[in-house]
């Protein structure tokens, strides 16, 4: 069944429901939950017959309850598109609708149909209470000077496994918990990064049926479950609920009487939730704190990768009178992973190299520094372009595929004009021709970048720049980098500004270029290196 409530008649969430019976009230524990004080604690309620029949009573006669304009004084069986209507409530009633699609999601919040399956599968025995996070709790004296000795425990604690261990100590004890059980995890969704139960003598447990029952309670909705007794069978008194986070739901604790005879009671569930909110807190304050300490590791690797490319940067671009460089680097605030260089060959030519490492963290100075040798190397011995990709992919190589480089490298000749080059992965090619249109040297479909695969073949390529010609060579930065509106600079801004400044010579083109860059990046944010390589031909 489907039910879609609406408030004056606008949609305020839907829900879809198993053969079960559905309560509808002003009372929170209710299914359908309508915040009306003149709307009783449970006024109607939905159930299922015989066959597809859907039936609706009402229990509280203090208010009138009509369906689709009609009393309703005893039973009534519900259509397809009746409206049960509850003051500045309706709902909207499609009992032939079951759940066969993929995910939808409720307007009011972000559970998922099959988190809604799973909550309606998870019904409780008689007598349990249901609380939420925001209702008032009452706290008796005698617990106050425990929850200060459990804040104070607290207050050192910057382990996730060492507030685990005091939790599992101190729920066990407060309660005479005979099971507790305790998982948590980095964000407010998907399964538990941390696991851990115990028993009362101190022997490893795992989440019984009755946690797995209340679990999608918990999680999904953030409640606090009370069970006072199971079943009659099954004489186990239970407590459970969240550890909430202020983005949501960070984990769950779960605690029984085990077969001890212990009755949890209205007392133990406030006492219950202050202290899950304790260690609600103080989780938070663990994961930001590792967030914080991560957040300076990678600084510090960004300032190491930065020092070490700026070593490995040629502090000057040999010129000659047919062919002149130019070349900028605008550091990236979060990564650096860029590198180039150009280097005079005996034979006269100029070897070029243009690199991009798109990792984070230490791996971008393990490989600047890796292709800066290999190409140093193979400047000397004169390698061709498509050999050096060859060699330096087989060094970097590595099965778990973290060692990946984007890399262009070609030699010019300056009397002619001729590039032999090779490419791989994404660094930007082009040439812009004297009346200031692009000409690219990417090929179609771009080829691998280098520590992916070893098999990969590296084409050797020609071009030829002209007089008045521009050979531009970038890096993937400009792609990333967002002004203040969160606008991307992006390739195609790139080229059309180099492209208005066709003729120019390279240093002319690379201060427009730059200042145009750092007008639009002002307030906004620019995480990767931006690397300009630029040759222009007389």
């Amino acid at each position: 069944m489907r039910l879609i409530l609406l408030e004056n008649g606008a949609m305020v969430s839907e829900f879809f429901c198993a053969r079960e019976a559905i309560h509808i009230g002003s009372a929170s524990s209710c299914r359908i939950h309508i915040p009306d004080s003149r709307i009783a604690h449970e006024q109607v309620v939905i159930f299922p017959e015989a066959g597809n029949v859907w039936v609706l009573q009402q229990l509280d006669n203090s208010i009138e309850v009509r369906v689709s304009g009609q009393n309703v004084h005893d039973k009534l069986e519900l259509k397809t598109g009746d409206e049960i209507e509850l003051g500045d409530f309706v709902v909207r009633v499609f009992p032939d609708q079951v759940d066969q699609a993929g995910p939808r999601v409720e307007s009011t919040g972000h559970s998922t149909v099959a988190q809604l399956t799973r909550f309606v599968q998870s019904q409780l025995p008689p007598g349990a209470v249901i609380k939420k996070v925001d209702e008032p709790l009452s706290v008796h004296p005698s617990h106050v000077h425990r929850i200060g000795a459990i804040n104070i425990a607290l207050s050192g604690c910057n382990q996730v496994e060492e507030l685990m261990n005091i939790a599992l100590r101190e729920f066990a004890s407060t309660f005479a918990a005979q099971r507790v059980w305790i998982g948590i995890r980095r964000v407010n969704y998907g399964a538990m990064e941390y696991v851990e139960g115990r028993s009362m003598s101190g022997q490893s447990v795992d989440l019984p049926e009755y946690g797995d029952r209340v679990k999608p309670r918990v999680l999904d909705r953030a409640q606090f479950v009370f069970v006072p007794l199971w079943s009659t069978d099954e004489r186990v008194s239970i407590l459970a609920g969240p550890l909430n986070g202020p983005d949501g739901t960070l984990g769950m604790i779960y605690i029984d009487s085990g077969d001890s005879g212990r009755k949890f009671d209205l007392q133990d569930v406030d006492y219950f939730i202050v202290m899950s909110n304790l260690f609600a807190v103080q989780l938070d304050a663990i994961f930001r704190a590792i967030t914080k300490q991560r957040q300076a590791t990678m600084d510090g690797e960004v300032s190491v990768a930065h020092e070490i490319q700026a070593r490995l940067t040629p502090r000057k671009l040999p010129q000659s009178d047919q062919l002149q460089f130019g070349a900028f680097r605008e550091p990236g605030r979060a990564n650096t992973g860029d590198l180039y260089d150009v280097v005079k060959l005996g034979n006269g030519l100029l070897a070029v190299i243009v690199t991009h490492c798109p990792h984070g963290g230490a791996m971008p100075s393990l490989l600047m520094s890796a292709a800066h040798a290999a190409f140093r190397i193979a400047a000397m011995h004169q390698d061709a372009p498509h050999v050096f990709l060859r060699s330096l992919n087989w060094i970097l190589f590595d099965p778990a595929k973290d060692r990946s480089l984007n890399c262009f490298i070609g030699t010019i000749d300056p009397a002619t004009g001729v590039i032999q080059y090779s490419l791989a992965g994404a660094i930007g090619a082009f040439i812009i021709d004297a009346r200031g249109e692009e000409r690219p040297m990417r090929p179609t479909p771009a080829p691998a970048a280098l520590g992916l695969d070893r098999s990969v073949q590296y084409q050797l390529l020609t071009e030829t720049i002209d007089s008045d010609e521009n050979l531009v060579l970038f890096t993937p930065g400009v792609t990333t980098a967002k002004n203040s509106k969160g606008e991307v600079f992006g390739e195609a801004r790139f080229v059309n500004i180099l492209c208005d400044g066709f003729g120019q010579l390279a240093s002319q083109l690379l201060k427009e270029m730059l200042t145009d860059l750092r007008a639009f990046t002002e307030g906004g944010m620019q995480p990767d290196d931006i690397t300009v390589l630029l040759a222009h031909r007389e």
